[in-house]
C-alpha cells in the first residue's frame, strides 16, 4: 500500500478534476492517476486546505467565517458544475450499460421478467 503526501493528493485531485471535466469516466481517471475508484472518493472527502496543521473541529468551533468572497463563490460554482458533469455523465454510462444488458437478455427470460417484477 503506497502512502501519498498531502501534496500528491493534491495534486492528483486537480488531474482528476481535469479529466472529468473533459468528459473522462471514473474507470479512466483512476487509471491513470494509478488509483482504486475507493482511494478517489476517500481523497475527495479529505479536508485538504491551505491550513492543513488545524483539525477540521478547529476550523468550525466558536469563530464565524467572513462571507465567501465573489471570486469564492465563482471557484465553488465552477466546481459544483465540474461535479454535475462528472455525476450525469455517471448516471448516463450506468443507464446505457443497463439498457445494453437487457437488450442481450434472451426474449424470453425478459418476457418472464415482465410479469414476474
Amino acid at each position: 500500500m503506497k502512502k501519498h503526501s498531502h501534496q500528491e493528493i493534491k495534486l492528483k485531485l486537480a488531474q482528476a478534476n481535469e479529466l472529468a471535466g473533459g468528459g473522462s469516466s471514473q474507470v479512466a481517471i483512476c487509471k491513470t492517476l494509478g488509483v482504486s475508484i475507493m482511494t478517489l472518493h476517500r481523497w475527495r472527502k479529505l479536508p485538504l486546505s491551505k491550513d492543513e496543521g488545524q483539525s477540521s473541529e478547529g476550523r468550525n468551533a466558536g469563530t464565524s467565517s467572513p462571507p465567501p468572497s465573489i471570486d469564492e463563490m465563482r471557484r465553488a460554482l465552477e466546481e459544483l458544475a465540474v461535479e454535475n458533469r462528472r455525476l450525469r455523465k455517471l448516471v448516463t454510462d450506468l443507464m446505457l450499460e443497463k439498457m445494453k444488458l437487457e437488450e442481450a437478455w434472451p426474449p424470453s427470460v425478459a418476457a418472464g421478467r415482465a410479469h414476474n417484477p
